[in-house]
């Protein structure tokens, strides 16, 4: 289980992370406030423990806003505050219990672990899968009353399926459930860990326990029959398989059939330059314009086919590139046997056993994802096909797709609609996708932009030459809805994370609020301590789309001096601080030009789009930030 510790204080941490390490628990730490949001957002925990008392942002704060954004998981305060009113205040917040210092270490797990057993206290909290039994309060495994000597991460992974039977797990979600943030393993970590379990469970008498689901990831399999309740004479014994599950399934087909009409055209003439190759092999020589024309259809097919449901159809057309590749007339049967066989499967369409990508429910990836946080992410590919399925099937969880087709509109994409993360193909007409993640690394705006591929190569230089590009990772073609969309969390969230701890808003470059915070302090100290004045400018666009907040902030920079501080504060406002200015009013000095710049540069802007600005003054409106920023903000008017 993963617990997130949210404490200034250092040896209190350094304690209590080594304890519960000891205990199999995975433990991410820090310091700060804001960072513990941060962090909150960007994993699954199944605890967060908060001291009140925290820089950035206080733990009433932070669990009010856990509550209020769904964190479901249990909540722990800890606070020097003994008062009756202090506890209520941090119940009243949003926690589940509340500790007050000085305590022991022992009184802190023991709190801990009841907090975490408390979801299964209606019913043991032994987890049972037949002769198997997992005791979380002692931290046993036991098969047949004989116990089973597991490490930490094997005893995490066993935990984590038997209290999720029903559900899929990818290896990138697991990486996320039992490793830390500071730990980095690859998914070869996954494989050895449940190799290693399933070893000693199967030594143990408990074989054939882990499923591993193709193309998705790990599940347990059903408990043996013998250790089932027995099912009531008067319910059919298949009668809970049967109903909305099935009825997902099938509609999920009916999508992927339909999809797949769509395009069929297109996978028609793909299919045509493959016959057009069989047929020569039968009249050779092969020419090498057929063979070009029939690599490339089978590099597309294999790419595009497992978005549709043909799993196996993209393997074909995998193994008909490979023979494309070194083709030899000698083996020309083998060739057109594989031709068929692909033929066959696409004559059946999208098949019953595989899991489409969208073709599988939120239940099998993960819990859905806060609908009031959408992303961008600008998809890069040649392939029409994968534009659409991509636009089709990832809105729904939030993430909104900007397709391009032509590599060399990639500057132009990025300035008119900055996206979060950017999926490139690998072989792309005009420009490759290595040269473009190249290009991209190269612009300090976009060094710290996740970029993941999206590639049918498999060849360990070609990896090896994305990660040297500066590609944050690749998902090899055909791939499935769960691991698709799990893995572009992941890299979204931990963009957020970076970006946060590196200080930068992604979108306009700017500090963000945390480094904003700090700059702004300094040059508030630097005030109080030469008596000079601080002017505090709150910019805030209406509506706040992006473009329009990334124009506002281009522009800011010459505008101002250097050492000003500038900081993206909201989703829609930017805060300026200006030590000792040079301006009779901020509106007359930077409305004017802000006005006429964002009229320049979005010409096609709605007529509701409204530029406000308030300013506040040191000493004269206030001695703290806090206060300075309350009376900007009272004070915001339009710029004509």
């Amino acid at each position: 289980m993963k617990i997130l510790l949210v404490d200034d204080d250092e040896v209190l941490i350094e304690r209590l992370t080594s304890d519960l390490a000891a205990q199999n628990y995975v433990v991410d730490t820090t310091t700060d406030g804001l960072l513990g949001w941060e962090y909150a957002r960007s994993a699954p925990y199944d605890l967060i423990v908060l001291d009140i008392d925290l820089p950035g942002l206080d733990g009433l704060s932070l669990c009010r806003r856990l509550r209020q954004t769904g964190y479901s998981g249990a909540i722990l305060l800890l606070t020097g505050r003994s008062g009756s009113a202090d506890k209520v205040d941090g119940l009243n917040a949003g926690a589940d219990d509340y500790l007050v210092k000085p305590y022991t270490l022992a009184e802190l797990t023991a709190r801990l672990r009841a907090l975490l057993r408390r979801p299964n206290a209606v019913s043991s909290p032994t987890l049972r899968w037949g002769l198997l039994q997992l005791d979380p309060n002692a931290g046993l495994v036991t098969v047949a009353d004989q116990a089973v000597v597991l490490s930490p991460k094997e005893y995490g992974l066993l935990e984590l399926l038997l209290r999720h039977p029903d559900r899929i797990f990818s290896n990138t979600v697991l990486l996320e459930r039992l490793w830390s943030a500071d730990d980095s393993p690859g998914e070869e970590t996954i494989r050895t860990h449940i190799k290693r379990l399933r070893r000693k469970l199967k030594q143990a008498g408990a074989d054939d326990m882990i499923e591993n689901v193709y193309g998705m990831g790990y599940r347990l399999r059903p408990a043996p029959r013998s250790a089932e309740p027995a099912l009531s004479a008067s319910v059919p014994p298949r009668l809970e398989t049967i109903g909305p599950e099935q009825a997902k399934a099938e509609a999920a087909r009916a999508a992927a059939i339909a999809a797949f009409d769509q395009f069929r055209p297109i996978i028609g003439d793909r299919m045509a330059a493959l016959h057009r190759a069989a047929i020569a092999l039968d009249q050779p020589p092969l020419l090498e314009e057929d063979r070009a024309a029939a690599q490339a259809a089978a590099h597309k097919l294999a790419g595009s086919l497992g978005l549709f449901g043909f799993a196996e159809g993209s393997h074909l057309a995998r193994s008909l590139e490979e023979w494309l590749r070194r083709p030899s007339e000698a083996e020309g049967e083998a060739f057109k046997a594989l031709v068929r066989q692909l033929d066959a499967q696409l004559a059946a369409g999208p098949e019953e056993s595989s899991a489409p990508l969208g073709g599988t429910t939120r239940s099998a990836i993960g819990p859905p994802r806060p609908t009031d946080t959408r992303y961008r992410v600008l998809a890069i590919d040649d392939d029409p096909l994968i534009l659409a399925q991509l636009q089709r099937l990832l809105p729904p969880w939030g993430l909104d797709v900007v397709p391009l087709n032509d590599p060399r509109q990639t500057w132009a994409t990025l300035e008119a609609s900055p996206p979060d993360l950017v999926l490139l193909d690998l072989d792309m007409p005009h420009l490759r996708g290595v040269e473009l993640c190249r290009q991209l690394r190269q612009q300090e705006r976009w060094q710290t932009l996740p970029i993941l591929f999206l590639t049918a190569c498999r060849e360990a230089t070609a990896v090896y030459e994305l990660y040297q590009a500066g590609a944050d990772d690749y998902l090899p073609k055909p791939i499935l809805e769960p691991e698709l969309v799990n893995r572009l969390f992941q890299r979204l969230e931990r963009g957020r994370l970076l970006q946060t701890l590196a200080g930068t808003d992604p979108l306009t470059g700017l500090a963000n609020r945390r480094k904003g915070t700090i700059e702004l302090d300094l040059l508030l100290h630097l005030a109080h301590r030469h008596r000079q004045p601080l002017s505090l400018v709150l910019l805030q666009l209406e509506p706040g789309f992006p473009e329009r907040i990334a124009a506002l902030a281009a522009v800011l920079p010459s505008l101002l001096r250097r050492g000003d501080a500038i900081a993206r504060w909201s989703a829609q406002s930017i805060l300026v601080g200006a030590l000792a200015p040079d301006w009779r009013s901020p509106r007359d000095a930077l409305g004017p030009t802000l006005a006429q710049v964002l009229g320049n540069q979005l010409p096609s802007s709605p007529d509701d789009l409204v530029l406000h600005l308030g300013e506040a003054t040191f000493p004269t409106d206030g001695q703290t930030l806090e206060r300075l920023y309350q009376q900007a903000t009272q004070r915001l008017t339009a710029i004509e």
